[in-house]
């Protein structure tokens, strides 16, 4: 794979192989379509960096079956927790947890899945493989540029859209987290959900007008919090819907609020 261009078409397809993989395989248990991925298009890019490097760095090795499973696993598992990390710092969201799979560490990676990536990389470069390569040199060299260059623009838009998307997204968690702990705070303070019962007690502490001051910024809190829950946009549900152990290292509490959310519209949705 010396053709530059003919390397990134092996990363768009195996992108391409990883989403519809991770789709199908939460799909099918979730009973409903689940587009998976960072990305909002088709492409899984971690999927596309593993398969360039285990093709790159494992191939010598076809020969030797025991190798290249343990290498393959090694290689995978590296390449996903080092991905989970880095995306847990710079979007501060846990985007996939295997805490509740025996055998994991931290939540990032976790044997099962460790185990089964090492067959993906022998399927891929005993059977996969080879076969893509021979197809992707059958494009003429003159075409070749202008295929691979269409997907370059796209997967900079896309990311560049997702990233700004996941930004965005995690702005309003925010704010929606700091409107929940208010609420929490003035409710605590003025007993909103104990008002009936307390109501002659609170009488004797403070006065109507300052009962009145409270219910106000109580009732201007919630409809805060009702008009950031409205404003959330198709692709923030999709970054949502596409992690369901999606963890927010701050915001956790309006993440899950959020999740909820999207779950009643979907369902209401389908009724109607």
């Amino acid at each position: 794979m010396d053709n530059l261009w003919i390397l990134f078409l092996v990363f768009t397809v195996y992108s391409f192989l990883g989403w519809l993989t991770e789709s199908i395989f939460c799909s099918v248990p979730a009973g409903k379509f689940i587009n998976r991925g960072f990305l909002n298009g088709p492409f899984c890019p971690i999927y596309g960096i593993g398969g360039v490097v285990v093709v790159s760095a494992l191939t010598p090795f076809k020969e030797n079956l025991v190798v290249l499973y343990l290498a393959g696993v090694i290689i995978t598992t590296l390449l996903e927790y080092g991905t989970g990390f880095a995306l847990e710092k710079v979007f501060r969201t846990k985007y996939w947890d295997y805490s509740t799979h025996r055998y994991n560490f931290q939540g990032r990676i976790c044997l099962e899945n460790s185990l089964l990536f090492g067959v993906m990389c022998v399927v891929g470069i005993l059977f996969i493989h080879p076969t893509l390569l021979d197809l992707l040199e059958s494009i003429p060299e003159t075409v070749l540029p202008w295929v691979a260059g269409i997907f370059v623009l796209y997967f900079v838009c896309d990311a560049t859209l997702s990233v700004y998307t996941t930004f965005k997204l995690n702005g309003k968690l925010d704010e929606m987290q700091q409107v929940l702990d208010e609420i929490r705070e003035r409710a605590a303070a003025f007993k909103a959900d104990k008002i009936e019962t307390m109501q002659s007690a609170l009488a004797c502490l403070i006065d109507e007008e300052t009962k009145a001051a409270y219910q106000k910024a109580l009732s201007e809190l919630y409809e805060k919090k009702d008009n950031i829950e409205a404003d959330v946009k198709c692709l923030q549900c999709r970054i949502i819907s596409a992690f369901p152990t999606m963890k927010s290292m701050r915001s956790n509490e309006s993440l899950q609020r959020m999740r909820e959310i999207i779950r009643e519209k979907t369902k209401n949705i389908r009724r109607g």
